[in-house]
């Protein structure tokens, strides 16, 4: 587990919109919400991305305002080898503590792009750089992502849980992130998911009160922190909303025991994926279970675990029916 996105972070687009570029004003402002920094865009696949100056000086000049700073870039996978040697490069020369791939829909059914791309950069940052990914928030939705290939060679994600733009409640939006990521192998202390608090088009400012259950749900949850895009987008209500938010109290004791449970669950959904991706077969514990959610379907849910939906319905028909099609929200289903 890596803690550098643990706390408030705010992500940022073009330096020059956010209050001008002017570092003392934009550290105050950080400051005042009580933030742990900031993460700039570094790179736009192979190519630097133009903030009017370079991203070392721009980060020193934060970091002697006592922000830190992290770096994302957008891949598209077209050039994975030079998308590698930017990151490298801002992680070495622009002395970023962290860096985000934003890996979205250029790679989905692309595991090949995703490949080259994660193990060039592992080769060139160490095996103990942080280096995190941003991509779908609903894995159910984008199944030929590989999540897996960039959940294998990062140390956490930040899933972009945009609940205004999905037109859904925070809550939902959240569990099935949660709920998804979990599923592929990334337990809860592993991600720091992203919100949205822009306001385009049709898609509107959330609520204050639906960024504050959505901090607290990602803290019942187990996650360390989130992230909010973007800074310029942000309005002095989205910033109030931001600087409400309170910072959790680091503890190393052990869970309470209603808490034992979940954090079983997702041990044990980390060491499955890791098994399958390194092709150990091993007898799956009869007692395990999964509880259907919204969208969900046999095959779907099979895949997720490593069997095929035949056995999974053999194993629940008296739960689930004659029709293997019909399967309902709730309904617990023993994985076999």
């Amino acid at each position: 587990m890596s803690n550098e996105l643990a706390g408030k972070w705010i992500w940022i687009w073009n330096w020059r919109r956010c209050d001008g570029g002017d570092a003392a004003r934009v550290a105050e402002r950080l400051q005042a919400a009580g933030c742990a920094g900031v993460i700039i865009k570094a790179s736009d696949g192979p190519f630097w991305f133009d903030q009017g100056l370079s991203w070392r000086e721009l980060a020193r000049q934060l970091r002697a305002h006592g922000i830190r700073t992290g770096a994302w870039g957008y891949c598209y996978g077209q050039n994975p080898a030079g998308e590698a040697q930017r990151i490298i490069e801002t992680a070495g020369y622009g002395e970023a503590e962290f860096f985000v791939l934003d890996a979205e829909s250029e790679f989905e059914a692309q595991p090949a792009a995703a490949e080259e791309l994660c193990s060039a950069a592992r080769t060139g940052l160490g095996p103990d750089y942080p280096l995190f990914f941003s991509s779908f928030a609903i894995a159910r939705y984008h199944r030929s992502f590989p999540f897996a290939i960039f959940a294998q060679y990062c140390k956490g994600a930040a899933p972009q849980v945009y609940w205004n733009a999905f037109g859904w409640p925070e809550e939902q939006s959240l569990a099935w992130t949660f709920d998804d990521h979990v599923a592929l192998g990334l337990p809860a202390t592993y991600l720091f998911p992203v919100a949205g608090l822009y306001n385009e088009g049709s898609v509107h400012y959330p609520a204050a009160w639906e960024i504050a259950g959505a901090w607290e749900q990602c803290r019942s949850r187990g996650s360390l922190g989130m992230s909010f895009w973007s800074y310029e987008h942000m309005d002095e209500s989205m910033w109030q909303a931001v600087a409400q938010l309170s910072l959790p109290t680091p503890t190393s004791a052990p869970p309470a025991d209603g808490d034992i449970p979940g954090r079983v669950s997702t041990l044990e959904s980390r060491v499955d994926a890791i098994e399958r991706r390194l092709g150990v077969v091993t007898a799956p514990s009869p007692s395990r279970t999964y509880a259907v959610q919204p969208g969900d379907t046999l095959s779907g849910i099979a895949g997720r675990f490593g069997t095929d939906w035949q056995a999974l319905y053999q194993a629940n028909r008296s739960l689930i029916g004659a029709d293997p099609n019909y399967i309902l929200p709730g309904q617990l289903l023993t994985l076999p």
